[in-house]
């Protein structure tokens, strides 16, 4: 028989713990899943990553016996900065926990890991008001109108329908709900809805979030932003004596970075003061 002591679990359970925080980040945030993630390129070592853009090629249509003309398509980058330090720290003084009838560790978890989402949700929200552009429309409400020239926009600058987001705060709903091409998530026959989408307008995909002001709206391909993740969502423990005999503190942290992508050419916003 073996004998399984706290000290030979304590691993085992971090690592439960670190899995489900993880899932509780991914599930949580609404504006990842709309922007591109770059996390591959941010390897140990790296202060930033250089995310590679480029023109694109015209096509000829080429007479008999006539050279084709040589075309020439320009590279760059943009650039995203691993800057971001994100932390949350906790203790709990263990005759506290003792009288709790909830798992405090998990739950607290748990919501570190929703703090996290909620991070990581206003820096992106802050960093695309920043760099967006504001279209021509003063209009503090979403209207139809509002929506075909913020697409139109987009398409022009070679934005992909299927990557086009519209992100909007909760007040915006009952606008939305007021035109009548606006198709609600729960019409489309999915079993599951992602956290935060609304539906679909146009073919452009709607999403929610609380961050976000009444009269604030953005819409964005997902080429048109992006993050890197160096250090994933991570969790570490140690003794906290000060607090009790087995109370304990708690961080958790990950190391990132966001910025715009493409010079900002594919993030509009509204124009509201």
């Amino acid at each position: 028989m073996a004998d399984f002591t706290n000290t030979e679990l304590t691993a085992t359970k971090n690592a439960l713990i670190i899995e489900a925080v993880q899932r509780e980040l991914i599930s949580r945030a609404i504006v990842m899943p709309s922007i591109s993630d770059w996390s591959s390129r941010a390897v140990k070592g790296t202060k930033s990553i250089a995310v590679p853009r480029a023109g694109s090629f015209a096509v000829e249509d080429r007479a008999t016996g006539v050279e084709a003309a040589t075309v020439t398509v320009t590279y760059a980058t943009d650039t995203i900065v691993l800057d971001q330090q994100s932390t949350v720290s906790w203790r709990v003084d263990p005759q506290d926990e003792v009288e709790s009838t909830v798992a405090v560790q998990a739950d607290l978890a748990a919501r570190a890991a929703r703090a996290h989402a909620k991070n990581f949700d206003t820096l992106v929200i802050a960093g695309l008001e920043a760099d967006s552009t504001a279209i021509t429309t003063v209009a503090p409400a979403i209207t139809k109108a509002v929506v075909l020239e913020m697409r139109e926009d987009l398409l022009t600058a070679e934005a992909e329908l299927g990557q086009i987001t519209l992100l909007v705060g909760p007040g915006a709903e009952s606008d939305l709900l007021a035109i009548a091409e606006f198709v609600e998530a729960d019409k489309y026959g999915t079993a599951v809805i992602p956290n935060g989408v609304l539906g679909r307008l146009y073919g452009v995909e709607v999403r929610m979030s609380t961050q976000i002001a009444d009269t604030r709206y953005y819409m964005y391909d997902r080429e048109g932003y992006g993050f890197a993740i160096q250090q994933a969502l991570n969790m570490g423990s140690r003794a906290a004596p000060e607090l009790g005999s087995t109370a304990e503190l708690h961080t958790m942290d990950m190391k990132w970075g966001h910025d715009q992508l493409q010079n900002g050419a594919l993030l509009l916003k509204d124009n509201n003061v």
